[in-house]
């Protein structure tokens, strides 16, 4: 498949699984010019420096943070490197993403099919959850509809509006970086990408999904079976992510240019993945003990890196 020219791609890796990342990295390099994989890695753990300096890797730069700074720092870092380089996208990835061979081309596509007026930030595909198989709406506001509605693009058609996009996938215009701005570096990890969204259509810009393109993609640490009126797998979190989830959402809450449909709609999510960790979780007590750090720090607007203070 023929490279896109101006689209570079922005990995993060964080003690990745070598085999899946190293199958990211071939199905990425036919599809961008470059990549930047940046490496969240604490200053002593050159795992992912080692595995690096063993591959022969032409169209690949490594780029070490010294420490685990969050995935907002990591994206930052690469998408001004890539900026620097020349790209007008970015291709954001996680390490555990599979993007088939076509998707860079696919949102591409979705994205010159809606035309410059559209001022279209960012469009992403859809998602297939590869712990749980289940492929993911996307979040797609309706004119007078107090909250939001789930809705997945048709081949009758194939791009719909949305207010958030996963980071993972999110092919994201430089322009619009240019003016919406970069990631939020002190929500550190977890709602990262929500903010950045509803932040580019505060300034005027839209955001969109596509079925021309498709990804699998690891939600959440492991499938978490839950009972709510009858069993449902959900996704399980570390304690620690529970901090960051909680912390996150509450803050966002506090922030005008959050949407108020996302509020209202999310916050029954919010309170399920609450009761989800709480109740059925691996660790139960720690992730009680998070989620009421998480709730203080939230309303208290106590952001940055884990303890927040």
């Amino acid at each position: 498949m023929a490279q896109n020219p101006a689209v570079m791609a922005v990995v993060v890796a964080y003690h990745p699984d070598f085999a899946v990342l190293d199958e990211l990295l071939q199905s990425l390099s036919r599809q961008v010019i470059h990549t930047y994989l940046i490496d969240n890695s604490a200053h002593d753990d050159f795992r992912v420096q080692e595995w690096f300096g063993s591959t022969t890797r032409k169209d690949v730069s490594l780029i070490r943070l010294g420490s685990n700074r969050g995935v907002a720092t990591a994206l930052n870092a690469g998408i001004r490197i890539a900026r620097a380089a020349g790209a007008t996208h970015v291709l954001l990835s996680d390490q555990d993403s599979l993007p088939p061979p076509d998707m860079v081309s696919g949102l591409l596509t979705a994205a010159r099919s809606l035309g410059d007026e559209a001022r279209v930030a960012a469009v992403g595909p859809v998602f297939i959850n590869r712990r749980t198989g289940m492929t993911h709406p996307f979040q797609h506001p309706v004119p007078g509809w107090m909250a939001y509605k789930h809705a997945l693009p048709t081949p009758e058609s194939p791009v719909v509006e949305t207010l958030t996009l996963i980071t993972s996938g999110s092919l994201v215009s430089i322009a619009a970086l240019n003016d919406i701005g970069e990631m939020r570096d002190d929500l550190f990890i977890d709602y990262v990408d929500t903010e950045w969204c509803h932040r580019a259509r505060h300034r005027g810009w839209r955001i969109y999904g596509t079925c021309l393109a498709k990804m699998t993609h690891d939600m959440g640490d492991a499938a978490l079976r839950v009972w709510l009126f009858g069993w449902r797998n959900e996704m399980d979190y570390s304690p620690e992510r529970v901090y960051y989830r909680v912390r996150n959402f509450v803050a966002l809450y506090r922030m005008p240019h959050i949407e108020f449909r996302f509020k209202i709609r999310h916050a029954r999510f919010f309170l399920g993945d609450i009761y989800s960790q709480v109740f059925f979780g691996t660790q139960r007590r720690k992730a009680l003990r998070m989620t009421l750090k998480g709730l203080r720090d939230g309303i208290n607007g106590h952001l940055g890196p884990y303890p927040s203070r």
